[in-house]
């Protein structure tokens, strides 16, 4: 919860100040679904037990929002940055036959360049981006690796530098409104130190993400 508020302050600054930039200014803010696969996780359980995500691989699933601002004219390209951050979460395991509610969790927070492209269907937007920033999850970790009791306790969390590039379409519906039906992400996650877990998995996952969501921008973006 505190790192949605958090998130949610950091956002509504950045739309507040392009609100506050010149006439001209493209800025906006946007809030929707991502669904992200976390790959080349170790499975830490022994038959006949499997984990409850298998092939090393977990789909921690939702809340995703950022806000963009864009700034010059590169050739057909709008060039601008772009801060998103996501809270997302699993009910399966790839370390453990383990399940539940936040079984595995998975927040980030992002900043990039990006750029869009003009098209001869002037609702149509296509923009690609390249993202990198901050992830934090328990993806690698098996439940209980690191407790010297039996008493159930929080699953600690590792950090992790996090990349991604994405790509994704626009589509114009309103003055102020736009939509994303569709955006694909690849990257990786590079743990940052160790969360104390006696057991840790790889140092390095793989990322794949695909989500939609609503824009909402200011009526000189267009």
């Amino acid at each position: 919860m505190r790192f949605c508020t958090r998130l949610a302050v950091v956002l509504f600054g950045v739309f507040g100040f392009g609100f506050a930039a010149a006439a001209h200014a493209q800025a906006g803010v946007y809030i929707g679904y991502q669904a992200t696969q976390l790959r080349g996780i170790t499975c830490f359980e022994t038959a006949p037990l499997e984990c409850s995500s298998t092939g090393g691989k977990v789909n921690p699933a939702g809340f995703q929002a950022g806000a963009y601002y864009d700034f010059r004219n590169v050739g057909p390209m709008r060039l601008g940055v772009d801060f998103r951050g996501g809270v997302m979460h699993s009910n399966k395991s790839a370390t453990s036959s383990a399940g539940g509610n936040d079984t595995t969790v998975l927040d980030n927070a992002l900043l990039g360049v990006r750029g869009s492209f003009h098209t001869p269907i002037s609702w149509l937007t296509p923009y690609v981006q390249i993202s990198a920033g901050y992830g934090r999850s328990n993806a690698t970790l098996p439940f209980g690796a690191s407790l010297t009791t039996t008493t159930p306790l929080p699953r600690l969390e590792d950090s992790y530098i996090m990349y991604e590039g994405f790509a994704g379409l626009t589509i114009h519906i309103f003055p102020m409104i736009d939509l994303r039906p569709i955006e694909l992400g690849i990257g990786n996650m590079n743990r940052v130190g160790n969360s104390g877990a006696t057991v840790d998995g790889p140092s390095s996952v793989g990322v794949a993400s695909i989500g939609a969501s609503v824009v909402f921008h200011l009526p000189s973006s267009r």
